[in-house]
């Protein structure tokens, strides 16, 4: 049962709550009429010990009474103030976001400890051109010299054993080489 429905029953049964009450008390202060009336005195409602009549009565209605009100104040809350379904709904959006967030970092984590792995079998240079192209896919041969610190002939060389071994491919852009990993971690 949704939120909207329970308190349109909240609302309901705190109206006829309500009711019958006022019915019930009704009825009460006509039988107390009557018996007082029989009595001889209808404006006398205690009894021979001093205990007043209404006093029975007051305590029933309002009691009856204040669960109505209750229940109809309930219901009047939960159809226009609470918003909690609205906060659990945008709480497992929030949380669907975060569990694809993290599965994402995990690939990303085994991707790069792959890549780790596979770095463990190069030089140091060897190592600085895969990360710098890895970092970087499509750079061009010059922006990998500069980034690496190397020369123009140790990067010309260490691409060609790549590119023979199978890790990378060239493709030419005007005077130098777009460099691309053909592995991927």
């Amino acid at each position: 049962m949704n939120q909207r429905a329970v308190s349109i029953v909240l609302l309901v049964l705190g109206i006829v709550l309500s009711l019958l009450f006022f019915k019930i008390r009704a009825a009460d202060q006509q039988e107390l009429l009557e018996l007082t009336t029989a009595r001889g005195d209808p404006t006398n409602c205690f009894l021979d010990d001093g205990t007043c009549l209404h006093d029975r009565l007051s305590t029933t209605f309002l009691l009856g009474e204040g669960i109505a009100l209750a229940l109809f104040c309930l219901g009047i809350y939960l159809l226009f103030f609470d918003k909690s379904k609205e906060l659990f709904e945008k709480q497992a959006v929030q949380n669907a976001q975060i569990a694809t967030a993290l599965q994402h970092a995990e690939e990303e984590k085994k991707k790069d400890v792959g890549f780790t792995a596979f770095l463990a079998g190069f030089t140091e240079d060897e190592q600085k051109m895969l990360k710098a192209i890895k970092e970087q896919d499509g750079i061009l041969q010059s922006t990998l010299r500069f980034r690496t610190g190397l020369t123009k002939t140790d990067v010309s060389l260490i691409l060609k054993r790549f590119e023979e071994k199978g890790y990378i491919t060239k493709k030419p852009e005007g005077n130098t080489n777009k460099v691309f990993l053909r592995k991927v971690f």
